[in-house]
């Protein structure tokens, strides 16, 4: 595709907060603001990852800062992967609503038309809609239903018999309160009605046609070549710290790079993926008390650059799990996007997406992070 282009000769290595760029940018660029701020928080902060920062079909800046393996020494680099937690659900969502595109889901059917194995008051009462904007009434976690993960991948099939478990905290529409196991739920309806794993439905509609070739579904017998480590802050440094995502199905499983993420946005936000009503779908947020939460994406209004008094509208989404932070944000009005892929915890992911933005605008990092960071 015709952005991948853009990156090319941009690729950046930053071991331990260096970074490797091809050529050197003015001292007063906008590339070398971000790099400069990148490299604070690797000083200040310990960040390791790689982020991409591009603005009207064009990338700004794009590097890697840090370890991906602390004992090997490898570096992180653009090529590198990464889980992307609960960025995942964005992906989830838009499958969905490529399969009622063509007619094969319907959102506002009960779940029993799809899962007949759904406990029978589950199956009734829940819709594709009610999951996507999450408003089921289902608890936040798996953890609830199990008492830990175990080191071998858990199946579909047992995922559907734990949920089975579960029961509702509200009126499934009442309310909008965060919770995985509606995405658990939304994959296993993909699966369903396709006959294929959510790997190989991902696959054939996104990350093919995307050309997202270092994307993909993990499990213990499926990790990525080029997979960062995941990493945890102690008092004595920091120690390998990594879920087992096959509990994370459909809402949390999905490793990528920052490139093919951004190929991602740019075709999403393009004409590729899905319709123009789908992304009416998608990218209706409603209120904070409603989330600001569309299908899998979060929905909310930014502050724009000097002069600019009217608030735009920012697409988002982030993820963390153990090791692993996530945040893609598309500025819309600015064509603007942000895309932050960590390898260790705790990190002020939310604070730094947004201090990027604000140099991307020609802004101070941080007379306005904070504030968005509240909303």
């Amino acid at each position: 595709m015709s952005f991948h282009s853009s990156l090319v000769g941009l690729a950046a290595v930053a071991c331990l907060g260096f970074s490797l760029d091809a050529g050197a940018a003015p001292q007063d660029s906008v590339a070398a603001k971000l790099d400069a701020h990148l490299r604070s928080h690797v000083e200040k902060e310990g960040f390791r990852g790689a982020v991409l920062v591009a603005k009207d079909g064009k990338v700004l800046h794009s590097a890697a800062y840090g370890l991906a393996d602390e004992d090997g020494k490898r570096p992180n680099t653009l090529s590198s992967q990464f889980l992307i937690g609960s960025l995942t659900k964005s992906f989830t969502a838009v499958t969905v609503m490529q399969l009622v595109e063509d007619g094969t889901l319907e959102l506002d059917a009960p779940l029993s038309r799809y899962l007949p194995q759904l406990r029978a008051d589950l199956g009734k009462r829940l819709t594709l809609h009610l999951l996507l904007k999450q408003r089921s009434g289902l608890p936040d976690h798996l953890d609830a239903l199990i008492e830990h993960e175990s080191e071998k991948d858990v199946s579909s099939a047992e995922i559907l018999r734990l949920i089975n478990k579960s029961q509702l905290s509200f009126k499934p529409g009442a309310k909008f309160e965060y919770s995985n196991l509606n995405y658990h739920l939304a994959a296993l309806v993909i699966e369903a009605v396709t006959g294929k794993t959510f790997a190989q439905v991902l696959q054939e509609k996104t990350f093919t046609p995307v050309a997202m070739a270092a994307s993909g579904i993990e499990r213990t017998t499926n990790v990525p070549p080029r997979r960062s480590f995941g990493y945890a802050k102690g008092l004595l440094g920091v120690s390998r710290d990594e879920n087992n995502v096959s509990y994370a199905f459909g809402s949390g499983d999905i490793y990528s790079t920052v490139e093919d993420l951004y190929a991602w946005d740019q075709a999403l936000f393009g004409s590729g993926l899905v319709s123009a009503e789908s992304k009416k779908r998608l990218f209706d947020g409603g209120s904070r008390e409603q989330g600001y939460y569309g299908y899998g994406f979060r929905i909310q209004p930014y502050l724009r650059g000097a002069g600019v008094k009217e608030r735009g509208v920012l697409v988002r989404h982030g993820g963390s799990m153990d090791g692993f932070l996530s945040n893609l944000h598309h500025y819309t009005e600015d064509r603007l996007t942000v895309i932050v892929l960590g390898n260790v915890r705790p990190f002020p992911i939310r604070e730094l997406t947004f201090e990027l933005k604000e140099i991307a605008l020609g802004l101070s990092p941080t007379a306005r992070s904070r504030k968005e960071v509240d909303e």
